[in-house]
Parts: structure tokens; sequence; C-alpha cells
């Protein structure tokens, strides 16, 4: 033990004090956590010991409510704090609502995710998990393609479960599969001259004749035909003047021999695929070699993605442009993932174009808006595939973008084509100003209900949840007023009429009142700003139509999925009469898939909600949907199937709806099993199974009973993914690739 040196005292030489021994620092009261552990606190506030373990120390600073008055001033003041969070929450998302600007954009980063093998994840909870989602494998593909909540495949599937359930009856795999392409080995190479046109093109430059090719008229016919249609009514990329002039340089030898150019080659595979597709299939003649109209173009496609590959190391605006109208094509022929590949080499392009960063004031002002216009396209054309795939969108929009395009008279006047202003301080760009805003809300509504956190279990959906199935309607439910907003902000010159004083862009019912001597390219412009808005609005609110845990009357939930029943009965009104008085829409392949896609919305409403006051208007819709089957059917087999298809389904409704009257007939009031084996609530005993059963095994055997193989027949319709579809001589490229 230690002694304390002693202290001499002035005045008094050899007398010694003993120091006075130092007071202890004591604690008025240790912290919880240190009491708890029997440690030594100190007072710091929070205490050394928590501060060093990262500990919650009670030793806060923070007084506490000793009486009942601190303690209601307490609450008073924790109540006044939450309502302000909630007033912060309510102010940023609204903001995360607006059209991106210059200044920034609105929304949330996106996670970023680590693996857990390699990294260690700090907080876990951070981070969201997908939810929903299949992995489907097309009947002709050999591997598996994982496809979103958000996709009609995932609702096809959900609606073949339900089926299943209530039929008592499998589905049988791969047993009737629509006509396609692919069936009859479309794009086989063509009896001809063995010339390889990828090696011609390496060592000579000059473009190969092997294959179904164009004369310089039948080039000139279908070029002109670009400009009337997907130039005005899809986005307007192209400088008119500027590429006619480039058309024209290309041509040598008289005229009679054309320089390679993969822009070239890739519009005129579009048009020949939508201008075919708009004939009867007995005139289509020797362009698609008597075959699909959906894959005409393909040697010109092919040629123009051989030409393509060269500039990749060394991309410019019309490469760009070549990935954005690729993209168009593979979506008219329905394959997803090339589409979606396409698309991805657009982003990747774009980006390093510097397209995400607005021009410099001393950039030409054309120049300026047609870099404007091309990164927004690929916004759109992004924007589509994900909310169509139920994949995440590969274009980041969480930083400052371009400010949108003009539509001004002067942008008109500078973009290279000559069209009339159209009134209401509108010219032909409006069109695409308004589109692009369209798809800026309805990406943020998207990307608000699915990137909600749910706290669901693994492998767990909306759908399994009543709770979470009502949490995800109140979050999707603010998002309709927002695209209300558009539809009243759209200038009148864009809005097509309604007979008896109907309103535009609605789904009141009313018939079409289009203007007999508007330019065609207005019209398609009118129909398509009202179809797509109408399409968004069903792949929207598609997910409120659950079979296995169906809302409670008047909540919510189902207001949500009578909305997108409501859409989908006047897209397919719209559509039906819009091909049956005019040729706006003939050909146009998204118009088909728009119509499927209502079609089959409308099936699984019928099976979810067989008593709504919607019903029988959207068994009407049903029908008015097989008309337009057949009229796209008369020019492309896949809208042929289509019908059969929406027919055999059609069967499967009136059994089930005939079979439920008749059990609340006799029953007092049964509906069909629901996917949980849930019992509705105003139900007090649910039929016998094997009555379900046989009921329905007699009437399958009637001739014009239905097939139960729904899945492989409604995925195969929109869903070829077949390579041997697209590629001449396939089979041989990566041998012509090594030779090069």
């Amino acid at each position: 033990m230690t002694t304390q040196p002693s202290v001499s005292v002035p005045g008094l030489p050899g007398y010694q004090v003993a120091p006075r021994r130092q007071k202890r620092v004591q604690v008025a009261r240790a912290c919880d956590e240190c009491r708890l552990r029997r440690r030594k606190c100190d007072n710091k506030v929070p205490c050394s010991n928590c501060t060093a373990k990262a500990r919650i120390c009670s030793n806060s600073g923070a007084p506490k409510a000793s009486t009942l008055t601190q303690a209601s001033e307490e609450i008073e003041w924790l109540k006044q704090r939450v309502q302000q969070l909630e007033a912060e929450l309510e102010q940023r998302s609204n903001e995360g609502n607006n059209l991106p600007t210059p200044t920034g954009s609105s929304s949330s980063p996106p996670q970023v995710f680590s693996s857990a093998r390699n990294f260690e994840i700090a907080d876990s909870g951070d981070l969201k998990k997908y939810w929903g989602g299949i992995q489907l494998r097309p009947a002709r593909s050999s591997n598996d393609t994982w496809l979103g909540p958000s996709s009609l495949h995932s609702f096809i599937q959900r609606l073949s479960a339900f089926l299943s359930l209530n039929l008592r009856q499998t589905h049988s795999a791969n047993k009737l599969f629509p006509i396609s392409a692919s069936d009859n080995k479309l794009l086989d190479r063509p009896a001809g001259p063995d010339i390889d046109p990828v090696r011609r093109l390496v060592s000579t430059g000059k473009l190969s004749t092997a294959g179904v090719y164009l004369n310089p008229i039948q080039e000139e016919y279908f070029i002109n035909f670009f400009w009337q249609t997907y130039h005005t009514s899809l986005f307007p990329i192209l400088d008119e003047t500027q590429f006619k002039k480039h058309y024209q340089s290309l041509w040598v030898s008289g005229g009679k021999e054309r320089k390679p150019s993969a822009l070239v080659d890739v519009i005129i595979a579009m048009c020949m695929q939508y201008g075919i597709s708009a004939l009867p299939s007995d005139t289509q003649g020797l362009l698609v070699e008597g075959k699909d109209a959906l894959v005409a173009g393909r040697w010109h496609f092919w040629r123009g993605q051989t030409l393509l590959t060269y500039e990749l190391e060394s991309p410019s605006l019309s490469t760009l442009q070549c990935h954005l109208l690729c993209s168009v094509y593979l979506c008219g022929g329905s394959f997803h993932n090339m589409l979606d590949n396409s698309i991805g080499q657009a982003v990747r392009t774009a980006y390093a174009l510097g397209l995400h960063l607005d021009p410099s004031p001393s950039m030409p002002e054309q120049d300026r808006e047609m870099r404007r216009r091309l990164w927004w396209a690929v916004y759109l054309m992004d924007s589509k595939a994900g909310m169509k795939l139920g994949r995440p969108f590969m274009l980041r929009d969480s930083h400052v973008m371009p400010y949108l395009p003009s539509d001004s008279f002067e942008a008109a006047r500078m973009s290279g084509s000559a069209f009339a202003p159209i009134g209401d301080n509108s010219t032909w760009l409006s069109f695409n100003l308004h589109q692009t805003e369209l798809y800026i809300k309805a990406r943020a509504a998207y990307t608000s209900f699915y990137d909600q956190e749910l706290h669901l279990q693994d492998g767990q959906a909306i759908w399994d949840d009543s709770h979470a199935l009502q949490a995800s309607a109140e979050v999707l439910f603010p998002h309709i007023q927002i695209l209300q907003e558009w539809t009243d902000s759209l200038p009148e010159a864009l809005k097509l009429k309604r007979q008896n004083n109907g309103n535009p862009l609605s789904t009141d019912g009313t018939r079409l009142l289009i203007e007999q001597f508007a330019p065609l390219w207005l019209q398609r412009q009118r129909v398509l700003l009202e179809h797509s808005y109408h399409h968004l609005s069903i792949n929207l609110y598609r997910p409120l139509i659950s079979f296995s845990s169906k809302p409670s009357p008047g909540s919510r939930a189902e207001e949500i999925a009578m909305r997108c029943a409501s859409h989908a009965i006047m897209l397919s009104k719209i559509t039906q009469q819009v091909l049956a008085d005019t040729s706006i829409l003939d050909g146009w392949h998204e118009a088909f898939h728009c119509q499927w896609n209502a079609a089959m919305t409308l099936i699984g409403f019928l099976m979810v909600y067989p008593d709504a006051t919607l019903t029988i208007e959207a068994r009407n819709a049903i029908d008015l949907a097989v008309a337009v089957f057949d009229n796209f059917g008369a020019k492309f087999a896949v809208a042929a199937n289509a019908a059969k298809i929406m027919r055999d389904l059609c069967t499967k409704v009136d059994f089930l709806a005939k079979h439920n009257q008749s059990q609340r007939d006799s029953l007092n009031g049964l509906q069909t099993i629901s996917m949980d084996g849930s019992i509705p609530q105003d139900l007090s005993f649910v039929s016998s199974p094997s009555s379900t059963l046989r009921d329905w095994s007699s009437y399958a055997n009637e001739p014009t009973a239905p097939d139960l193989s729904l899945f492989d027949m409604a995925v195969d319709v929109d869903f070829w993914n077949n390579l041997d579809a697209l590629w001449p001589g396939a089979d041989n490229l990566s041998q012509y690739q090594s030779e090069i």
C-alpha cells in the first residue's frame, strides 16, 4: 500500500502535515445499463460504458416526467412532433410526384445490394425484398425467365391456379400452343446463292442481296411510311430533313446499290413489320415469304444489327437511335428478353453520350432539343419495358435529368419536319411531351407501389396477406388523382371527343367522336394518348385483383380493382370502334398487346367478382376484345390464336357463372372457392368439391369445352422467346463471328 508524501509547513521547520485525502468522485445515480451489469458509471451523457459498447444509455439528459402534469405535457409534445413528421413525409411524397426538373429528381436512390457472403451488411432492415413474380420457361425455350409481379405473365399464373382449384382439373403442360412465327421456322435462310452476308459485308463493305431485301422503290415506300406513323406517334428522335439527305447520299452506281447504314435498315425493318401487318394475309405478297407479318423485314433488321456491332465502342447519336428503334421492332414481335437487352444498350449508350446532362447553352438550340428528345425516349422505353416485364428499371432517375423537350412553334420549326400547328398553342411535338409526362407520373406510382416495405415473410406476396393488400391500396390511391390531373392538363387539341357530351379520357363508356378531316397522324396521336392512359391504369391497378384474399366490400382495394376493370372495359371499346370505323390502328402491334392485356385482366376480374355491378359490362367487353383479335388475326396469326384462347376462357367464365348461380339458388349464396380455401364471410358452408368436379367433368367432355392448358397458351401469345425466330441462319452465326 503506497503512502502519501507529507507536506512541510512554511515558518515551522521540521514540522510535517499529512496531506488531506482527495474526495472520491461519486455519481448521483448510475445509468440503468451500468447498474444492471454492476459496473462503475460516470457523469457523462451518455456514460462512457454505454458509449463504448454502443448501448442506449438512460443518462440521456432528458428530464423524466415525475408528475402527472409533466407526463401530460410530454405526451402532448410527442403528439405534435408526430404530426410535424407526418406533414414532412406527405410534403416529400407530393414533391416526389412532380415532374423531374434540372434542379434534381425527387425519387429516392435505389438501394445497393451486397452479397452477404463477401460483405457484412450493417443493417439488413434497410434493404427491400422483391415479392411476387414467376420463373417462366416459355414453350420453345430451354431456360427460365424471371418476370415480376406487375407483368401479365404473373397475373396469368395466378389466374391459372385459381381456375385449376375451382374447376378441379389440373393443366396439361404443352398441350396446345398458338401458331406463331417460330412454329414454321420463320426465319430459316431461303433457298438461293450461298452468300454469307456478314463475311461479305466485312470484306467488301457492300450489302448482301441474299435474302428478302427491297429494291430502291420499295425502300422509298416504307421509309416514307415512317414519318406519318412512328415519327409522329411514338417519339420524334430523327431529324427528317437530315435523314433524307443522308439516305440520298448512300446511293451509288447510278442508284443501283446503297452503302451500308444500320439506321436505314432498322427503319425499313420496323416499317415493313408494321405496314405489312396492316394488310390481309392473302395480300401480303412475297415480302413475308408466305409466313407471318410480325417478323417481316427480319433480313434488314439482322443486317442492321450486324452493322451496329461495329459502332459499340464509338457510339454516336445514330447508334442510340438504332437501339431505340430496334427495341420497337422486337416489342412488335414479342421478343421480350431481346427487347430488354436492346433497351439496356440504349440506356448505357445514352449515358456514354452524356445525354443525362442538360445540353450546354453554347450548343445550337436544334441540337439541344434533339438530345433532350433522345434522353426522354430512352426514359419512356425503359419505363415501358420495366412495367411490362416487372423488372427493375435500368435508367437511374435519382439524379438530375435534362429539361423536358419543348413543343413550342419554334421547336417544331427546327425539328426538320413540316406539320401544321394543331391549335391551343400545340404542335405535332406536343404528343411526345404529354406522353412523356404520363409515363413519368405512372412510373412514380409504380415505384411507390412496388418499393414499399410491407414486412412480408420470405416467399409471401401481397395476395397472401389481406392487411398488406389493403396497405398497398392506400399507397396507390393518391396516384389516381395525380393521373387524373394529367388528363385535365392535356390540351383540347390532343383529346378524343366523345359522343353525347361524354368526357374525354374517362371510363364513362361513351363512344368516340373522331374528327373526319383531321390528318391521320393527329387522329392516331389522340387515340394512342387515350389508349396509353387506360393501358397504364390497368397495369397499375391490376395487382389489387386478388384470387386468394378478396378485399372487403367497400374497401380501398376493392375500389381500385373496380377502377382497373373500368379502364379495361373502356380500352376494349375504344380499340374495337377505332378498328371497325377507321384505319388508325390497323397493324399497330402495341394496340394488339394492350388489348390482350386488357382482355386477360377482365377474365381475372370476372373470376373474382362474378356479381359486381361491372360484371355484365366486363363480359360484353370481352366479346369486343374477341372481335378485335379477329380483326388483327386476319393479318397476323398470333392474334387469331389469341381470339381462340379468349373464346375458350369465355366458356370457363360462363360455366363458373352458371355453376355459381345454381349453387346460390340451392345453397343460399354459395360462391367459388378462393385459392386459400377460405369461406366467404356471407356464406355458412361450401359445396362439395366432388360436385364441382362432377359438373365440370361432364361439361368438359362436350365438343365445345375449353382446354385447360391456359397458362401455356396465354403466355405463348405474348412471349415467343425463340432466337431462331429472329436471326437468319442463327445456327451458323457463331462460326461467322469466329472467322471475323
